[in-house]
């Protein structure tokens, strides 16, 4: 819900990756993400729908890409035990500080800084990869480069979750999503909901398409991308 730049976190940034809202931003990040969801039925059922639709279980090692203030992070560790672990990434370290506040409970989840272009884990760490609206925040280069970054760090085999915007066939739920998107967003935001731009951008980093769902009058959509096996 803000001007793209040409780096993404939960928050704005600028392009040497320092936030240009600060502290003042992020405390009012998770009020005003809560009331813009009030009319779809709630942001947390929203992110547990997304969290079954991607069903993590027992000791994954699962990664939550522009995290924010953690909460899908939090969300999804409660569904993980043992040796399982979630690690949310951002570039904002006023928010990963509220995240860090938020997981004052007993949960296998951490949260450190980083860049979605140059994620700070070795290759194939992780079995399951989520992002939920970062994408479209990001610049078409951004994202591309985003992409083949979640590629190298997935495991063979495994998946990464999306849950982002989508232009509804139905007029209303279209118009909404597109004014949305002309009023706080900038075109490239639209663009990558537009045709096949995201699942063409998704197939070219390498992925294999896997399920879609759409919900909420097709003003959310979910998707799976899989990262096809190792070749004997």
């Amino acid at each position: 819900m803000q001007k793209k730049v040409t780096n993404t976190v939960a928050a704005p940034t600028n392009a040497g990756g320092e936030t240009r809202f600060g502290l003042a931003w992020s405390r009012l990040y998770d009020p005003v993400f809560w009331l813009f969801m009030l009319p779809f039925g709630g942001e947390r059922r929203l992110r547990r729908a997304f969290i079954d639709f991607a069903a993590p279980q027992g000791g994954g090692q699962v990664l939550d890409i522009c995290c924010g203030t953690g909460t899908l992070a939090l969300l999804i560790a409660e569904k993980v035990w043992g040796s399982g672990r979630v690690v949310g990434v951002d570039l904002s370290p006023e928010m990963l500080s509220l995240a860090r506040r938020k997981a004052g409970r007993d949960l296998p989840v951490f949260f450190r800084r980083g860049d979605c272009e140059k994620l700070p884990f070795p290759e194939a760490a992780f079995d399951k990869i989520f992002i939920s609206f970062g994408l479209h925040e990001m610049t078409a280069p951004v994202r591309q480069n985003a992409l083949r970054e979640i590629y190298r760090v997935l495991q063979p085999d495994h998946s990464l979750f999306i849950l982002d915007f989508h232009l509804a066939r139905a007029v209303l739920p279209r118009l909404a999503v597109a004014t949305f998107m002309r009023l706080f967003e900038d075109e490239d935001a639209y663009r990558m909901l537009v045709g096949d731009t995201l699942l063409r951008e998704i197939e070219e980093a390498g992925f294999t398409l896997g399920p879609k769902r759409l919900v909420k009058a097709g003003v959310f959509q979910m998707l799976r991308a899989d990262k096809p096996a190792l070749v004997p």
